[in-house]
């Protein structure tokens, strides 16, 4: 999964009673699993994962099945694992929120700051009780590197909390019609039957009934219940250093950041790669002109595929929610015309589970309850689940583990430019020539 999708997903069967031991209750290689998270644990990368929510569920009748609608809504940091082979039918592990680079980096200066403030507060408690040592500066956990990244990781978080009512409106899964018992045979279904009905009458397929849309909805009412993103950080930030200063030891630094097997400090390690500088306008500028470049590549590509294929090709409604808005777009880029369309019309949008179409740059214009950043750090997931579907990308495109492993909202954007414009060098060459007269 990549955080913004959604999918439904069955458990395993419940077996009839002639069924065997090993078909009812198929075997988990604990130790296969544990080494297999090990080896990416020592990997120069790491190992990351996605945090999913369960929104809905549906029991199957006829096998005991229990069908969930999930929707992956946070990519996490995987640190190590909790529990031993052979101690548990699952294994557990230590995770992390893992909020992108730029996403930290809008709340640098201010875990800088409030870094310096409950180190003052801490000093003057200390010279108050006599403990003070002024060897003690140097070693002070609370000014380490370390310690400010993953104050900005925790501002982050929780802004990321915050936004989550907007950015991830629930799905739910379809009802499932029941099939009488006293039919051998599929009725014909008629034009004029009501879609429970035709379900009831036509042949069923494994799981139909039970799609979901793949990409999430924003929720266009929640936007305004959004509290306010400052005082949420600065929450997040004083109770991120009053918990630390009161987990400080002798050897802090190295125990409360530490990824030994037996600790149990509340802090997760930070990556190597922590965060140490401040967004510059360079930096935002630059996610901001690389998503402008990437809906430029992809507007040429629908118009490269309808000419290859005679026909139009639609995008995902929920895709085009995250255009931005701009008076730049050039004259023949169709999408910004697509998106004003739906944005006109108020209707609603997706299959079995219908929403009213958001458009995100409309919803938040002129408001600091959202930033342009989570917009393009949306699109740089999202617009995977697009691509994952064109055979035509070859094997140089990114898996899905790859585009996890990238830390960075500018690096997705690039890749997935790359692919779209790999892409269309392949259309051009499918474009049939002009008849001649």
């Amino acid at each position: 999964f990549l955080p913004g999708s959604s999918s439904s997903s069955a458990t395993t069967a419940v077996a009839s009673e002639s069924s065997t031991q090993d078909e009812t209750h198929p075997t988990i290689d604990n130790m296969e699993s544990y080494n297999g998270i090990q080896s990416e644990l020592n990997s120069s990368q790491g190992l990351h994962g996605t945090l999913l929510r369960i929104t809905d569920r549906r029991f199957h009748d006829e096998d005991g099945r229990i069908v969930l609608a999930v929707q992956a809504i946070e990519k996490i940091r995987i640190h190590n694992v909790s529990s031993k082979p052979g101690t548990s039918p699952y294994l557990c592990t230590d995770v992390q929120l893992a909020p992108d680079d730029e996403l930290m980096r809008m709340y640098f200066d201010k875990a800088l700051m409030s870094s310096a403030s409950i180190l003052s507060s801490h000093d003057a408690s200390r010279n108050r009780s006599g403990e003070n040592d002024e060897n003690d500066d140097n070693n002070n956990p609370l000014s380490s590197p370390a310690a400010v990244s993953g104050a900005a990781r925790a501002a982050a978080v929780a802004d990321s909390l915050r936004c989550r009512q907007f950015e991830c409106l629930p799905i739910f899964l379809e009802e499932k019609p029941k099939r009488p018992n006293n039919i051998e045979g599929a009725l014909e279904a008629k034009p004029t039957d009501s879609n429970a009905t035709k379900k009831v009458n036509s042949p069923p397929k494994a799981d139909a009934y039970m799609s979901v849309v793949q990409l999430m909805n924003y929720d266009k009412f929640a936007y305004g219940a959004l509290r306010d993103a400052d005082s949420v950080t600065t929450q997040s930030l004083e109770t991120y250093w009053k918990s630390l200063a009161r987990a400080q030891t002798p050897s802090a630094e190295e125990d409360l950041f530490s990824e030994t097997a037996d600790s149990s400090s509340f802090f997760l390690p930070e990556p190597s790669s922590s965060i140490s500088s401040t967004p510059t306008s360079t930096s935002v500028e630059a996610v901001q002109m690389m998503e402008y470049h990437l809906w430029r590549s992809l507007d040429n590509m629908l118009r490269l595929l309808s000419m290859v294929s005679s026909a139009s090709v639609p995008l995902p409604s929920q895709l085009m929610g995250l255009l931005p808005k701009r008076d730049d777009w050039p004259a023949d880029f169709l999408l910004e015309g697509a998106a004003t369309s739906l944005e006109n019309s108020g209707g609603n949008i997706g299959t079995s589970f219908k929403s009213p179409f958001v458009r995100v740059d409309q919803v938040a214009a002129s408001s600091s309850k959202y930033s342009t950043l989570r917009r393009a750090h949306r699109l740089s997931y999202v617009i995977w689940m697009l691509l994952d579907g064109l055979s035509i990308t070859g094997n140089d495109q990114p898996t899905r583990s790859d585009v996890l492993k990238m830390t960075s909202v500018l690096a997705r954007l690039e890749a997935a430019k790359r692919t779209i414009d790999g892409v269309n060098d392949i259309l051009k060459q499918l474009i049939p020539p002009p008849k001649k007269e």
